[in-house]
């Protein structure tokens, strides 16, 4: 860190501050802190590794496709795809709206012949997507490090930036007893971004942290080889993972920002909401944990310029699409941060200004 002067200092090394690192790094010099001794301790490390671009609003849809030749066709340091094709089916009671995106109706007994252990009474009707699949989210995030990295920025752990003061001229922090000027924050901070503008002087924007449970359990007979199976109503989705099954209730706690435990209660959900849809019944439960999906109260990300304070940027509340639209969101930080229009579809300069923090603070960079 020669000089100890950086152009931006990016506050976390999850997907989020990855992606935006590797896109600033070509062109200004950039170090990313993560407070914890390893990357990805806590929501990038804990996801389901899902892609499909149907989950979410419009605004979410399009990142999710706009991310897909990333993710189909990474960098060639990064190697193979990222995403390996799975089908998705999507079930529900018989008037609930088909999924957005491109999806196929099903009868309901050729659902049930994908999955042959869904209840009859729970499939009114089914949709099928592809383009879908399960998505390396532990090479994404570190083909995102590397990316930047290999682009010139610097990486440093198991350390805390304390935010000192902004002189004018830019921020100056306090690290691990040294001092750290920088021109740019950017507030990559998860479940921890409000706290982190608090440290700068700014009120919250209002995210809030839900924790979400996940167990694995034993497989069905022949079922490892079928799709993503998910509840229109987001009240379970089942994926197979490895030799196993990943179960998820869909639950969503409010909670402060934690290093989140998967609880008795939501393994309980779980296995009830299996239960309810499935007539399979694992004996025991192999492995449980629990993530946090962090959302602002429109649940869109936040990413541009905060305006109340000069040089804080922020890229948080991703929720849980993250990992699905993390090089699209990195390349629209990137044209956010430097003034520019985003390349790609035209639609995307709509989509930067739908995230930009101006529509919770008022207040115009």
């Amino acid at each position: 860190m020669a000089g100890h002067r950086f152009d931006a200092v990016v506050l976390g090394g999850g997907v989020a501050g990855a992606a935006v690192a590797a896109s600033l790094a070509p062109r200004i010099r950039v170090l990313l802190l993560e407070k914890e001794v390893r990357l990805g301790a806590h929501a990038s490390g804990r996801s389901t590794g899902m892609y499909i671009p149907s989950y979410g609003g419009p605004v979410v849809r399009t990142l999710a496709e706009a991310s897909r030749p990333f993710l189909e066709r990474p960098p060639a340091e990064i190697g193979d795809a990222l995403v390996r094709p799975r089908p998705v089916l999507h079930f529900g009671p018989s008037d609930h709206p088909p999924p957005c995106g491109k999806v196929r109706p099903l009868p309901p007994l050729e659902a049930r012949d994908l999955c042959p252990v869904l209840r009859s009474s729970v499939v009114g009707a089914a949709w099928l997507e592809e383009g879908t699949g399960e998505l390396d989210a532990a090479r994404l995030h570190q083909g995102l490090i590397a990316m930047a990295s290999r682009r010139g920025a610097a990486v440093w752990l198991g350390a805390e930036a304390h935010i000192v003061s902004h002189d004018g001229e830019g921020w100056r922090l306090r690290l691990a007893g040294e001092e750290i000027v920088c021109r740019a924050i950017v507030n990559a901070t998860g479940a921890w971004a409000d706290e982190t503008a608090g440290r700068a002087g700014l009120p919250p924007l209002g995210l809030t942290s839900y924790r979400r449970t996940v167990v694995l359990v034993e497989a069905p007979p022949r079922s490892l080889d079928g799709p993503i199976v998910k509840h229109l109503g987001e009240r379970l989705y089942i994926r197979p993972f490895g030799a196993q099954w990943l179960v998820c209730p869909a639950d969503e706690t409010a909670c402060a920002p934690e290093d989140a435990v998967a609880d008795e209660a939501g393994v309980a959900l779980a296995m009830a909401r299996l239960g309810e849809m499935t007539t399979h019944a694992p004996p025991h439960v192999s492995r449980r944990w629990a993530g946090l999906r962090t959302f602002a109260p429109d649940r869109l990300p936040l990413v541009g310029w905060d305006g109340r304070a000069p040089g804080f940027f922020w890229m948080a509340g991703l929720g849980g699409f993250g990992l699905q639209t993390a090089p699209a969101l990195g390349a629209l930080a990137a044209a956010a941060f430097f003034g520019q229009t985003p390349a790609g579809p035209p639609d995307l300069a709509g989509v930067l200004q739908a995230l930009s923090p101006a529509r919770r603070t008022g207040c115009f960079a």
